[in-house]
């Protein structure tokens, strides 16, 4: 037989373990986009640089 208290505490465990993956997936994707914007600056400061020469 299910022990339903076990099944209830893995059920909640597995809600918990999902929130915390969308939350790192959310904060991987706020970081991507953050190194993008952070690169597409580099480049234009490089650009920059190379036309002062």
């Amino acid at each position: 037989m299910f022990d339903l208290g076990k099944l209830g505490d893995m059920a909640k465990i597995a809600g918990e373990a999902k929130q915390m993956q969308e939350k790192q997936e959310r904060m991987q994707r706020e970081q991507t986009g953050l190194l993008v914007k952070i690169s597409a600056q580099l480049e234009t400061i490089i650009d920059f640089l190379k036309e002062r020469k």
